[in-house]
């Protein structure tokens, strides 16, 4: 399972998280989140030029540990005044900034900014044959959008979308199911829907106090299976056999290294009954609607 793991590095750029109170780490935790990671067997990052200076650190991470070397996954930012003709050369900066010949992946960071600029989805394709990249992707959410994708545009390896125990299998099997038919990797992130299953009940926002009734049967589950919440949520997306890797972000290095640790041994996890688990206020699984 740890294979599968992809570690998110907006954390190391940006003060982020409901549940978040460490902030943005320093350079030295975040080199040694970085060490924690290459050192327990991950071997791919995800990061973006809208993450603060995270592609920064990262870069001078590479450049002081040169035998620790990560795959990485970048994306466009939706505001970079970018237009066809200087994509490429802008990808290759992104390269440098990294200290990456290659970046493993790069992203359009959203739907909206990638339908609003459908003249540099021809330039990423380039950017793949031409070696600079070595898979392209989009981040997702809806499944309408993932639906566009999947028939309209063939030049996708990969894409990006929210898969937790609210947004679960009931809600994006489906079109999982069909990515992989197409050939196309399915990569997961929001495991722990920004850190909201950690969260005591008396300190969660009026606005998602609906979920408080689904809260309230994950509490049963785990009673019921001796399985702590942050083993649950991992172990469930990751025991998918339609999802091929899933996206993590942690504060600290312990913080990491304990997740690595709940996925070193399966773990029964009860899928029909998270499966069951159906939210009807659907917008609530969106943070950005949290505010």
């Amino acid at each position: 399972m740890i294979e599968k793991i992809i570690l998110g590095t907006v954390q190391l750029g940006l003060d982020y998280g409901i549940n978040n109170p460490h902030g943005k780490p320093s350079l030295e935790e975040a080199f040694k989140i970085l060490e924690a990671a290459f050192d327990n067997g991950i071997r791919t990052l995800d990061t973006a030029e809208a993450y603060g200076n995270s592609q920064e650190i990262i870069g001078k991470f590479q450049n002081e540990f040169p035998n620790k070397k990560f795959q990485i996954i970048s994306k466009l930012a939706s505001n970079a005044e970018i237009t066809p003709e200087n994509f490429i050369t802008h990808v290759a900066h992104n390269c440098k900034v990294l200290n990456s010949d290659q970046l493993f992946g790069y992203m359009f960071h959203n739907y909206p900014s990638f339908k609003a600029r459908g003249g540099l989805y021809d330039k990423l394709v380039l950017a793949k044959k031409e070696g600079l990249v070595s898979k392209a992707g989009i981040s997702l959410y809806g499944n309408n959008e993932i639906e566009d994708i999947l028939n309209n545009y063939d030049g996708f390896d990969f894409i990006q979308i929210p898969f937790n125990l609210f947004d679960n299998d009931s809600k994006r099997s489906v079109f999982l199911k069909e990515a992989k038919r197409k050939g196309i990797e399915v990569h997961t992130r929001s495991v722990f829907l920004q850190g909201l299953f950690f969260k005591p009940k008396s300190k969660i926002l009026a606005t998602l106090k609906p979920l408080i009734t689904h809260l309230d049967t994950l509490e049963s589950i785990k009673n019921a299976t001796s399985i702590n919440t942050q083993t649950l949520a991992l172990q469930y997306v990751l025991q998918k056999k339609y999802i091929d890797r899933v996206l993590i972000g942690v504060e600290t290095a312990k913080q990491l290294v304990d997740n690595i640790n709940s996925c070193k041994d399966e773990q029964a996890i009860p899928h029909h009954l998270i499966d069951a688990i159906d939210v009807k206020e659907i917008e609530l699984l969106n943070p950005s609607n949290w505010s």
